[in-house]
């Protein structure tokens, strides 16, 4: 059996973290856990990451300076990204897309909306 794909998830919130992780593993994905930016940057240079949820609000590093840094690696800079946060204003929401995610959600996420959402990315991206 192939190994599986990996996801990263980041946010502060632990209980916040075990509800994403819970929802990626149900689209097939091995997942680990990140607590903040810093954290992620690491976990990502550790591990070949298929797919990341980061949340925006964290502290150190906050997920929309994640993404950028993110995006201006050759490893990273076409893979999946879906940002998940309790921001609901436009400028925020447009700020994610200009870093670089590929989708974002509003808190707390619509189960079914996210993984039809979050499966059809992966479908997109090729991620096998």
């Amino acid at each position: 059996m192939a190994d599986k794909k990996t996801a990263l998830v980041v946010d502060d919130s632990e209980i916040v973290r075990k509800i994403m992780s819970n929802l990626v593993s149900k689209l097939g994905f091995q997942v680990i856990e990140a607590v903040d930016g810093i954290d992620a940057i690491e976990k990502s240079l550790e591990h070949d990451i298929k797919l990341f949820v980061v949340d925006i609000n964290m502290p150190g590093l906050d997920g929309i300076s994640f993404v950028k840094r993110l995006r201006k690696t050759a490893k990273y800079k076409d893979t999946p990204v879906v940002i998940v946060s309790t921001e609901s204003d436009e400028k925020d929401i447009k700020m994610a897309f200009e870093a670089g995610a590929d989708l974002y959600f509003t808190k707390p996420v619509k189960i079914d909306n996210f993984l039809q959402k979050v499966e059809n990315l992966i479908k997109i991206k090729g991620i096998e």
